[in-house]
């Protein structure tokens, strides 16, 4: 076994959507950087209207190859078990084809599977640990963004650990470098496009490595107490670098979201766990390291700066755990490989479970 190139993805999207035409819909968004298409495919079946809609993202960053062939695999699994109305069985976790047939008939599945096809063939040509996008950038020898700190949360302040490392940069040879503008990148705009064109409820933004379910925030601790501190309320002009420059800063979250989100993590992280007994944590995106400008924060955030808005419930996963090494932890061989996607698989759909059985969009 072997990972898939960027237009074996791509051609995947095309085929399905060619052969499935009343179940899939093909959503050709802007070409990345190097002129590479790029789809999104909407998932779907029934005569229900007014649904609710779920999105998944993989490849955001180039070197977690894994992700985007998860992905595929959810939306063949999807499709096959959805037509054949049989039972999916995962490892040691069964999803019955009735539970399946509700999530197909009651959700707008929304999956852009591979968001950064340029950096994934030059993982697999040139460098196998490119994280970024390959943007050229102007007035500099450097080259990429990090794509998820591109978007409009808080863009351009920077960020560091608890060790001191950099975890959110203005320098564009940095490995996290966010780019010379929010929504700069082409790859970026393009989840935007997603959130602004169609009813989201939930997103999940899959990633490696760590064996985590994040959610929101990520920039600053949660506190549930004082409304007034929510970043579209408090003046930011002075802050650079968090946490430095607001070193006592924490953001609010209603209590009902934040129980939400730590149900849903929960349930998701179960069902990870039955395929195979591993553990994912459920944890705010901040314990691992603040970061601004990320994409399942910016899908959270948005109802937020403008209650218009429709409220989007945003985690990212963290698939697969550190294994002694870098590339093993972010390009896991196979079969090994294999097992990790059908936990990301039984993880996700966990999320849409939870995205069509309860209503997300109530509490404030």
């Amino acid at each position: 076994m072997m990972y898939s190139r960027s237009a074996d993805i791509e051609q995947i999207n095309e085929t399905l959507a060619t052969w499935f035409p009343s179940t899939i819909d093909r959503i050709v968004l802007e070409d990345s950087t190097q002129g590479r298409t790029i789809s999104a495919l909407r998932i779907h079946a029934g005569d229900a209207t007014d649904r609710r809609g779920a999105l998944f993202v993989g490849g955001t960053h180039a070197r977690e190859l894994l992700n985007p062939d998860a992905l595929v695999d959810l939306m063949i699994g999807l499709l096959q078990h959805y037509l054949n109305a049989t039972d999916w069985v995962i490892g040691g976790r069964t999803w019955d084809a009735g539970t399946l047939r509700g999530l197909m008939e009651t959700l707008d599945i929304f999956v852009l599977p591979n968001a950064n096809p340029d950096g994934r063939e030059y993982v697999f040509d040139t460098n196998r640990m490119w994280r970024k996008n390959r943007a050229t950038l102007t007035e500099t020898d450097c080259t990429g963004v990090d794509l998820n700190r591109n978007f409009d949360l808080l863009w351009g302040i920077r960020t560091t650990s608890a060790t001191g490392s950099t975890t959110t940069s203005t320098s564009p040879c940095a490995d996290v470098y966010l780019g010379p503008s929010a929504f700069s990148e082409p790859e970026a705009r393009n989840v935007r496009t997603l959130l602004d064109d169609h009813p989201i409820d939930c997103l999940v933004d899959v990633h490696s490595f760590s064996e985590l379910i994040l959610h929101p925030w990520g920039h600053a601790p949660n506190q549930t107490n004082d409304a007034a501190s929510r970043f579209p309320l408090v003046d930011m002009s002075t802050w650079t670098v968090l946490p430095g420059d607001a070193p006592g800063y924490a953001e609010y979250i209603p209590p009902a979201d934040l129980e939400r989100f730590e149900q849903v993590g929960a349930a998701a992280a179960q069902a990870i766990k039955d395929v195979r007994g591993r553990t994912y944590t459920v944890q705010a995106g901040t314990a691992l390291y603040p970061t601004t400008g990320t994409t399942s924060d910016y899908a959270y955030a948005r109802h937020v700066a403008d209650p218009q808005r429709r409220k989007v419930y945003g985690f990212t996963f963290e698939t697969g755990p550190w294994t002694g090494n870098a590339e093993t932890s972010f390009q896991p061989p196979f079969p090994e490989a294999d097992r990790i996607a059908e936990e990301t698989v039984s993880g996700l759909l966990s999320v849409l479970h939870s995205c069509a059985a309860q209503d997300m969009t109530t509490s404030t």
